[in-house]
């Protein structure tokens, strides 16, 4: 993903985002192995992104992740967005990645919040809206097609629009987690996915947060490694 002879190692501990309604925390499973919470090694880049590495025995497992400034799409006043690029590359059996807003209030409510070509659950109460969003199913056959970010063997094995016998897919799971269950991967290949989590006060006219997780891999990633200023 990124080379790491000029970067910074940290002290490991676990992905995680804070925001007003809870903790977005990661899970990843390589077949059937979940991998530790705390990767094998952290960098953190000068304008505070961090690159996770996890070193299994088949496959090396990559998280860039960090805040991001990105302008909204009215124009309106900008909410905080952050941006995780998931790569993996080697031999796995199967590969799940889940994203999940734990410790919610009890006023809270949460469920799938989906658009065309966009994964999401959104999260809300009285005063603040959550929401955690990636590629849907369409949008990873499209990807696998195309092959820059899914493997071209993936295309024929993703369904655009998943069942409840579907191997594969986006599934959604109580109360705020969504789940990608990728297929096999075989060394060389790579797989790249991007998740955001943005969050903004509740205005049921302007859902902001909900609008700025529907971001392209590229666009996350030029963010991502931007020098500062």
């Amino acid at each position: 993903m990124l080379p790491t002879d000029d970067l910074t190692q940290a002290d490991s501990r676990p992905a995680v985002i804070d925001t007003p309604l809870g903790a977005v925390r990661f899970a990843v499973s390589l077949g059937s192995d979940p991998l530790p919470a705390e990767p094998d090694r952290l960098w953190h880049l000068p304008n505070g992104t961090h690159l996770h590495r996890w070193q299994q025995p088949t496959a090396t497992v990559d998280l860039l992740i960090g805040s991001i400034d990105i302008q909204p799409w009215d124009g309106g006043a900008p909410v905080p967005v952050w941006a995780g690029i998931w790569q993996i590359q080697g031999t796995i059996p199967a590969l799940a990645i889940s994203a999940e807003l734990t410790d919610l209030p009890a006023d809270a409510a949460a469920g799938p919040d989906n658009a065309e070509c966009l994964a999401a659950v959104s999260i809300e109460n009285q005063h603040f809206m959550v929401s955690i969003g990636g590629p849907d199913s369409e949008l990873l056959a499209l990807q696998a097609a195309d092959g820059r970010l899914m493997p071209t063997s993936w295309a024929h094995q993703i369904p655009p629009i998943p069942t409840d016998s579907t191997e594969y897919g986006v599934r959604y799971a109580d109360p705020a987690r969504i789940t990608w269950h990728l297929p096999a991967l075989t060394a060389p290949e790579v797989a790249r996915l991007c998740i955001a989590t943005a969050w903004c006060p509740r205005d049921d006219d302007r859902p902001a947060a909900w609008f700025a997780v529907d971001i392209p891999l590229d666009t996350a990633y030029h963010h991502l490694v931007t020098k500062p200023a």
